[in-house]
């Protein structure tokens, strides 16, 4: 509202419907992972990267704490568990066990299971899946309910663009609508980074169904703000949204490795890094004076 544009929120199944609308024009701005934004992209359809919100793979792959899996590599032969076969995790399911040398139509059989932690928690327990992926968040909700679990993805993907904000052709034409969104979500995160129990208040109004379960919602944020947390000036301010097409290009690389994407691309053309300046020229100070009177008895 302050930036002058009126935005709903339009939730769908996952990033590889966020891509489909992009590339169709149905929707200007779409929040999502490379996973499922390079296929599309690849295909000949424009969609631009602008600003980048979880740093570090979103999605991981886990295993019981006391399970004798300790890598990718190990998953051969077994099931894996995954909260959607149409979710973000897929595709980087995929490039990982290629990155291995598994196939991942024959070497590992892949099953969704959904997310909730009832049944991830009997899936592991009745030995119907031997390792699970999804997004780090839900994977925070299940281990709050008391299901211990440990990564086996590797350390590299801790630094990549995980997810964040993309333009359809069109809209990526509009320099002053991108750096809108971006700078509302920036003072977004601020706020959440400043006062996380306001945060929750705020959330609870926004998807209370998020919080029937209100500590799992609560944890579920927490892992949230992990991956979210912009990189520091020197100043102590934040840098919001960095991207560059290098991490973008490192993906190409890991997705093609994984059999996802044909050929090896080059993401200078679609990443619009240099929106960055005027989307960070905001007083982070007044936000987080904002954040601080926020209420936060709900």
């Amino acid at each position: 509202e302050d930036e002058g544009f009126d935005v709903s929120l339009q939730g769908t199944g996952g990033s590889s419907d966020v891509a489909q609308l992009l590339a169709s024009g149905n929707a200007p701005v779409g929040m999502g992972v490379p996973g499922a934004m390079l296929p599309v992209i690849e295909r000949g359809e424009e969609l631009y990267p602008f600003f980048t919100y979880a740093y570090g793979e979103v999605f991981d792959v886990v295993v019981p704490e006391d399970s004798d899996l300790q890598e990718i590599a190990d998953l051969e032969g077994l099931t894996l568990g995954v909260s959607s076969l149409g979710g973000g995790e897929i595709p980087l399911v995929r490039a990982l066990l290629s990155e291995v040398g598994l196939d991942p139509d024959s070497d590992v059989r892949v099953i969704a299971v959904g997310a909730d932690a009832p049944t991830v928690r009997l899936s592991l327990e009745n030995g119907d899946i031997d390792a699970f992926s999804t997004a780090k968040s839900d994977i925070a909700a299940i281990t709050a309910a008391g299901v211990e679990l440990r990564s086996i993805a590797p350390d590299s993907l801790d630094t990549l663009p995980a997810e964040g904000l993309l333009a359809s052709a069109e809209a990526q034409e509009d320099d002053e609508l991108l750096i809108a969104m971006g700078r509302a979500t920036a003072k977004g995160q601020l706020i959440a980074y400043t006062n996380e129990d306001a945060a929750v208040c705020l959330l609870k109004e926004e998807i209370p169904e998020e919080f029937t379960d209100e500590q799992a919602g609560r944890d579920s944020l927490s892992a949230v703000l992990e991956i979210t947390t912009a990189p520091e000036n020197d100043d102590g301010t934040y840098q919001f949204g960095f991207l560059d097409a290098e991490g973008w290009n490192t993906y190409v690389e890991i997705f093609f490795q994984g059999d996802l994407l044909e050929e090896v691309f080059d993401m200078s053309p679609y990443v619009r890094a240099d929106l960055l300046d005027e989307i960070n020229d905001f007083d982070q100070q007044e936000i987080v004076d904002m954040a601080n009177e926020l209420p936060t008895d709900c």
